[in-house]
Parts: structure tokens; sequence; C-alpha cells
């Protein structure tokens, strides 16, 4: 069998141009169209897997910031619940003090008002006391106790001394030198001369003496210059005596208020 040698190799060119045209015009169009899908599919896998990354973030962002908010949310209400239990705490003793505070208050007030119509009371009882005193001693004067009065007087002045002589000169000599004489009774003329001739034997001097009557006092004798005094009477016997019977009550009612005040609630 012959072989036809150009029919062969027109076959063979004719396949050849056959595969050129089916690889240029066909299977080239074709892989390139496949390259660009798989180019095409794997950006979009790409983007998907970024976006699938991204939201896996997004998602642990949120957790994170649910989880955060939760426990501040958690410290603030425990934090609120501590101020408010402070708050509490503080207004309430703030209220115990202030009505502790008023109670005192009242029971100093009470006891001031106790203390004051004891006081009141007591005062009075003192004078009554030397009202009564005083209504007595009057009562039970005569003539031999207003001789005594006035022996008893001339007998203070004798007994002044030195110093309070010379004061007593020293106001005859800055002022009128005029004395007044008290009583309290009515002085007889030779009684009236006897005191006279002791102040200026006294004094080695004249002076003007005026005599006056002066009910308050109680059996004495009263002679004022200037201010300067000499006395004896039952009266300042019995204001002092009263003095003394008041402070002595107040004494007794300071004693009686040192321990204090302290009111059970």
């Amino acid at each position: 069998m012959s072989i036809d040698w150009f029919t062969f190799t027109a076959q063979i060119l004719n396949f050849l141009v056959l595969v050129w045209l089916l690889s240029h015009f066909l299977y080239k169009p074709v892989l390139n169209a496949m390259a660009e899908r798989e180019k095409k599919i794997a950006a979009e896998h790409e983007a998907a897997t970024a976006a699938q990354n991204e939201a896996k973030s997004e998602l642990a962002r949120y957790q994170q910031q649910t989880e955060d908010l939760s426990h501040a949310r958690e410290e603030l209400l425990a934090e609120a619940g501590k101020e408010i239990q402070i708050w509490k705490e503080q207004h309430l003793a703030q209220a115990r003090k202030e009505i502790d505070q008023e109670k005192t208050d009242w029971f100093r007030a009470l006891h001031r008002e106790r203390e004051s119509f004891l006081r009141e009371a007591r005062l009075r009882m003192a004078a009554h006391m030397h009202q009564m005193s005083h209504w007595i001693l009057k009562e039970l004067a005569d003539s031999d106790l207003q001789q005594q009065t006035i022996s008893v007087f001339m007998n203070r002045i004798r007994q002044i001394d030195e110093t309070h002589k010379q004061e007593f000169l020293a106001k005859l000599e800055t002022s009128d030198p005029q004395m007044l004489v008290e009583s309290a009774f009515e002085l007889t003329q030779p009684e009236r001369k006897d005191i006279t001739d002791l102040i200026h034997d006294y004094l080695s001097r004249e002076v003007t003496i005026r005599f006056r009557v002066n009910h308050e006092l109680i059996c004495g004798i009263d002679l004022h210059l200037a201010g300067y005094k000499i006395s004896w009477n039952l009266q300042e016997s019995l204001e002092e005596l009263e003095e003394e019977f008041v402070r002595s009550l107040n004494d007794v009612i300071s004693t009686d208020s040192e321990p204090g005040i302290n009111p059970k609630a």
C-alpha cells in the first residue's frame, strides 16, 4: 500500500491549523474566561472571608462592650447603693443628733425654769423673813434699846483709827463741812448735844450737824459726810443676813445643778 505524502502532509497541516484555530478562537477565550472566573471567585471568597472576619471582630467587640457595660452598670449600682447607705446613715445620725439636742435643750429649759422658780421662791422667802425681822425688831425697840444704840454708835466713833480719821478730815477739807446724822428714832436735845460734842472733840473742830429721822433704819444711827458713812443699825445686819441667806440658797442651787442634765432617751 502506497502513502500519498501530499495528502498526508495536507491533512497534518489542516490538523495543525485546526488546532491553532481552536486554541486561538475557542480554548484561549474559554481558558481566559475560566481564569477570570477563578479570579473573581477568589476575590469574592477573599472578600467574604474578610467580611466574616470583620463580623467576628465586630461581634467580639460588641460582646466586650456589652460585658464592660454590664460590669460598669454593676459597679455604678454598687457605688450608688453605698452612697445611698452612707446618705441614709448620715441623715439618720443627724436626725438623732438634732432630736437629742432638742431633748437636751428642752430639759435644760425646764431645769432653768425650775431653778428660776426655786430662786424666786427662796428670794421671796428671804425678803419675807427680812420684813418680819424688821417688824419684830421695831416692835421690840424701847428707850433702853435706843440709849444702848446711841452708846454703841458713839463708841464706834471713838474706835475709828488714825488712818480713817485722816480720811474723814480730808473729806471735810474738800467738801461742805456739814454732817448728817440719821436715826431710827427721834433724838432728844441732850442726846443730840452728846453726839455733837463727841464729834467736835474727836475732830478737834466744829462742824454743822443736821439730825434727821429715817424710819428705814432699825434701832440704829448713821453719820454721813460726802459719801463717807459711820453707822450702826440692825438694818445693815439684817441686810447682811439676807445676803448671806441668798448666797447660801444660790450655793445650794448651784450644787444641785453641778451634775448636769443627762436626759434618758
